[in-house]
């Protein structure tokens, strides 16, 4: 099927599901869509089929041919140096191959992947397009038009961190243009994600200017931390990027900072607990509600739980933390506790239990704790977990800003964003039932652990990155870190010649030539730096004519 075709404009209101408790409203089916958008209630209902699809994880696509798993963490986690694919080595050989850049342009994930983005595109360009003319009062007309330009920067950036430069359109596809697409560039698809992110902050309004049963929905400071992400990613791997610069990425961590809207949980062991949704910290994040369907449009949940759980338990067994992500932490770290769990770690308790592990069933001893449900808090179907996935913490906006700050000389700024961030993590318990028949946040007991930073120069933004690495981990932003700051090919390397596996051998990747299979399918960025690219559908470059990317 002929996917770009999904951009021609559709009845959004009609058909768009929800995966959000604000998504309950009942659609009306008695209005055209020239004037459904003229309703409050059928506007708002629109613009959450637009929220719709960010979380969608499989289910069938608009041509109702199914589509199958896609996460962000298979490219932010198990592309990197933090996560193997996990379960057993067989088991979804589509993953393995992104990581080995060895996939083809059949590949079911970034075909998968390719639908949602211009399914997501489709919503956003008609809510946009029927918006702009509706009678609505004016700031619930702005607002809602700030959130549809929020998903369609975030879906540009999300495909331009994959694929490159992408077609790009601002309206919707017609018959007319098949056939007469072209790709935009990566500088030119960057541009177009920046004016959305620009347009979203000036039409949304914070977050405490929502209501309590609105949270969740696009703010303002969403938009500034998303077009700051933008920028780091310009810097590193926009070759015709000349404009922009650390500037202004400081420029939008500084107005997040001094909006007053966010600030650290005391706690770092509750971020990932139900009771941490939407916390104080919380910057972007799915909504989800449990539900009664395993699958779409009627799932109302996620399944990013049991993916990622122990097989021997109720999950799959995926995106495993690898032993370098282990080692990565210094001494005494309770944010390891709310990072890794597995036999070979705390004698293997999670929740207050001892489970059975099968480490035939992983690819190295840890699974990920920032995405296990207790027992008493799973999803009664398992594909449709209640459980909000976090996107972006104000965590990641204070170690930006300190990268921002010490790329302009503001070394000292730098070091007081780093160490905010170890004080609390110094300061934080053990994850929640990290003590056998306790579901309690226990404490550590440790005393002088996570020393300030002190360093200054080159040592300095080493320590960035690495509080980056720890704080971040397996929250699918290793790999773009990596990416933009020209760190991957050398960790690559490291992962070809470290790798060990759950029993401690080295064997996944002895015959696969990492390396060149990453510079075969890469784009060049600035200063020479390498950009790897995932292959673009193969139907869509056959019946669009779509130029392909290198490689493939």
């Amino acid at each position: 099927m002929k996917r770009l075709r999904y951009l021609i404009p559709i009845l959004v209101g009609f058909v768009m599901m929800g995966c959000s408790d604000f998504l309950e409203v009942d659609p009306i089916n008695t209005q055209s869509e020239a004037n459904f958008f003229d309703v409050p209630e059928n506007a708002i209902l629109a613009v959450n089929g637009c929220y719709d699809l960010l979380g969608m994880t499989e289910g069938p696509g608009p041509d109702q041919n199914w589509m199958t798993h896609n996460y962000d963490f298979f490219w932010g986690d198990i592309c990197s140096d933090d996560a193997e694919k996990g379960s057993q080595p067989s088991d979804f050989q589509d993953i393995q191959d992104l990581a080995n850049w060895t996939a083809k342009s059949d590949n079911g994930v970034t075909n998968a992947l390719w639908i949602k983005i211009y399914d997501g595109l489709s919503r956003c360009n008609t809510a946009l397009a029927r918006l702009e003319n509706s009678p609505l009062e004016v700031s619930l007309r702005n607002r809602l038009m700030g959130e549809v330009y929020f998903i369609r920067g975030y879906w540009y950036l999300y495909a331009s961190s994959i694929f490159g430069g992408v077609p790009v359109f601002t309206e919707n596809v017609t018959p007319a243009d098949f056939g007469n697409i072209q790709r935009a560039t990566l500088h030119q698809t960057y541009l177009q994600v920046e004016s959305d992110f620009k347009a979203a902050i000036e039409n949304l309004p914070e977050r405490s200017q929502y209501r309590g049963e609105e949270m969740g929905r696009a703010t303002k400071g969403a938009a500034r931390h998303y077009l700051a992400r933008l920028y780091m990613y310009m810097i590193g791997t926009d070759a015709e990027n000349t404009v922009i610069g650390w500037q202004q990425v400081y420029n939008q961590t500084e107005a997040i900072i001094q909006s007053g809207q966010y600030r650290l949980v005391a706690n770092y062991a509750t971020i990932f607990e139900p009771e941490g949704e939407n916390n104080v910290e919380s910057i972007f994040e799915l909504q989800m509600l449990e539900g009664s369907e395993e699958n779409a449009p009627q799932k109302t949940g996620s399944n990013y739980n049991q993916f990622q759980a122990n097989r021997k338990d109720w999950g799959w067994g995926f995106n495993n933390p690898t032993v370098d992500l282990f080692e990565a932490f210094e001494d005494e770290d309770p944010r390891l506790s709310c990072t890794v769990y597995g036999p070979t770690y705390n004698g293997g308790i999670m929740g207050g239990q001892t489970w059975d592990y099968d480490l035939t069933e992983q690819m190295t001893p840890y699974l990920n704790r920032k995405a296990a449900l207790m027992p008493g808090e799973r999803p009664s179907i398992a594909k449709s977990s209640g459980y909000n996935v976090r996107k972006a913490r104000y965590a990641e906006t204070l170690l930006n800003h300190a990268e921002a700050a010490y790329h302009l000389g503001i070394e000292g700024e730098a070091r007081d964003m780093v160490n905010l961030i170890r004080e609390r993590a110094r300061n934080s318990t053990f994850a929640r039932g990290f003590v056998q028949g306790s579901l309690d946040y226990t404490p550590t007991g440790f005393v002088g652990n996570l020393p300030a930073v002190t360093a200054s120069g080159e040592a300095l933004l080493e320590a960035i990155y690495h509080e980056r690495r720890v704080e971040l981990g397996m929250e699918a932003i290793r790999y773009f870190d990596l990416v933009r700051t020209g760190r991957y090919l050398d960790t690559l390397a490291k992962i070809k010649a470290n790798f060990r596996d759950s029993e401690g051998n080295n064997l996944i990747y002895a015959s696969i030539t990492l390396e060149d299979n990453v510079r075969e399918h890469s784009l060049i960025g600035p200063n020479g730096n390498i950009v790897p690219v995932g292959p673009i559908p193969l139907r869509e470059v056959a019946d669009w004519g779509i130029e392909q990317n290198p490689g493939y």
